[in-house]
Formats: structure tokens, sequence, C-alpha cells
């Protein structure tokens, strides 16, 4: 059993060198804690998946660092994506790495598995070796991606840290996936947002048991400027609902469209939320203008009013 000061002081130190991560740090740490003192069982692989909402490289650069403080820098292997197109694909190096190693190192540290997953969630009918993959996330036992004439890689005791490349790299995509996710699930505040988020492509993994939601991690700062973003966004949207709703008399609701391009508008200024605001006024008050504009004439007297974006601006009306 690893000494437990070893580890805190390993923690500290990682929290020393990135004071903006300390609650990715604390929860990571904590997946961690059991498998460095051996509580873990020896009969399976174990996993901590991390939800890129930062950096792929940011998360390789931590993780560097936290294997190097625990020492386990000669007992770990990356397996990363290389963008050179004349580099080995991610198979032939999964490939590579179970003919190589018999048993698998204490530590593998990957972002292969948002490819491998895409195949497990879509079936894909044409994927040899998509059984045998499945196997090892049901079992975590042994990965065995050819026929049995081939010897078989134990992954029994192991770590495998992957990283989950949801966003992508695009600060808009980021934001707008947040924002979404918000639209469906009110939250306050990021610290649970941390805690509840689960992509839709996850949800279904952890549905099949390929996944165990306790295994993921939200990856970001502790104040990522763009998550902050969504949040204004939602607040923003309440707001101008409200301001709707007084200038035409009538309950005023705007859908997620109608945000989703005003975020588009917006997104580059980088605003915090007063100014996020004036400028929701700004873009939306001439449009609550034309309705009133566009209906003096006709008798209509619908119950709510809808603000829409669809190729351009729609009033959806609901009646009595």
């Amino acid at each position: 059993m690893n000494d437990i000061s070893h580890f805190q002081m390993a923690r500290k130190a990682l929290k020393k060198l990135y004071p903006s991560w300390l609650l990715f740090i604390d929860e990571v740490m904590d997946l961690i804690q059991p498998f460095w003192l051996g509580l873990k069982s020896k009969e399976q692989a174990h996993f901590i998946h991390l939800i890129g909402y930062g950096k792929r490289q940011k998360a390789k650069e931590i993780i560097i660092d936290l294997l190097e403080f625990l020492d386990w820098q000669s007992d770990s292997i990356f397996l990363l994506q290389n963008w050179d197109l004349q580099s080995p694909s991610s198979f032939v190096q999964v490939v590579d790495f179970q003919e190589s190693y018999r048993v698998f190192p204490k530590v593998v540290v990957t972002d292969f598995f948002s490819e491998f997953l895409d195949l497990v969630n879509g079936e894909a009918a044409t994927c040899s070796y998509l059984p045998q993959f499945k196997t090892f996330l049901k079992e975590r036992k042994e990965l065995q991606l050819f026929d049995e004439s081939h010897p078989s890689s134990d992954g029994r005791g192991s770590l495998i840290i992957s990283f989950l490349d949801f966003f992508g790299d695009q600060d808009f995509i980021q934001t707008r996936l947040l924002l979404k996710f918000l639209w469906n699930n009110p939250i306050e505040g990021f610290n649970q947002l941390r805690k509840t988020f689960v992509p839709e492509e996850m949800q279904r993994m952890i549905e099949k048991e390929y996944v165990k939601q306790e295994e993921l991690i939200f990856f970001s700062k502790d104040r990522p400027f763009h998550a902050q973003m969504a949040f204004d966004l939602q607040a923003v949207t309440s707001v101008l609902a409200g301001k709707g709703s007084e200038l035409l008399s009538i309950p005023v609701s705007i859908s997620f469209n109608a945000m989703d391009y005003f975020l588009a508008y917006v997104f580059y200024k980088k605003l915090n939320y007063s100014k996020l605001l004036q400028a929701g006024f700004d873009f939306f008050l001439p449009v609550f203008s034309q309705y009133a504009s566009m209906t003096r004439r006709v008798n209509l007297r619908p119950e709510k009013l809808e603000l829409d974006f669809k190729g351009g601006w729609k009033f959806n009306l609901i009646m009595d």
C-alpha cells in the first residue's frame, strides 16, 4: 500500500502548479486515491473519463505532472491522437499496444475512447472488433481485438484515464452546447453543472453499462469564461422575455433557436452580464416592435407568444 502522506503532498503540489484548476484536481485525485491505496479490485480495469470542456493539450499537461508527482510516470503509457496525416490511426496504435503489452501498464492515458464510443453508440456493422471492445468495456478484464489465436492483453488492476472530446476545441461550440444543456436542465451555478452534466452520447453508454456515471469528471477550469457566458445567457433570456411581455401586454417566451442566433451575434464580443443584457435589449426589442406593427390591424388575441428563429424571425402564437 502506498503512503497517504505522499498522495496528499502530490495533491497540494498539483494545486500549487495549477491554481485555476482546483475543482478538477480535487475530483480526479479523489477518484485516484483508492487506486493509490490499493483498495480497488485487481480483477477489473478501472476507468476515469474526463468530459473535455477544457483543452486536450491542457489535460495531457496536468496528467503528466500528476503522474510525476505520484512517481507513476515509468508505469504509464499515453495513447493519444496524432493529427499528422502520416501517423498511425488510433486503431493501429491500439493493435500495436495489445501486441506489445500482454499486461496493461499501471496507468493508461488515452483520448481514443471518443472514437470507439461513437462506434459502440452507432452499432457500426462494418467494425469487426466492435464485439470484443464491448466485451472489454463490460467485463473490464482482457482486451482482445483479434481472434482467439492472438494473445489478449490483461487489463485487470490497471487505471485507464480517458479524455472524451464532446465539445471540440471551439469555444463557440462549447458555449452553445452548455447553453442547450442548461435550457433543458435548469441549474444554479457552475459547481452543480460539473456534477450534473452528462453528454447525450455518454448517457447512452451509461444506460448500456459500458460506462459508470461515477467515473465521469468534468474537465475545465474552476471559472471558465464561456461556461459563465452560457449561464448569463440563460438569465438574460428570462429578463428579455419579461420585457417582451411588458411591451406586448401578453406572456412572451423566447425559444432556444432565437437565443442561439443571438449567441452567434454577441459571442466574440466577450461581454459581461450587464453588457450582455444591454446587447439583448438592443437585439430583441426591435423584433418585438415588429410584432406590434404587424398585428395592429389584425384581431389576434393569443394566450401566449413565443419568439422563434428558423431562417428568419417567427412569432408562434398559442391560442386558447
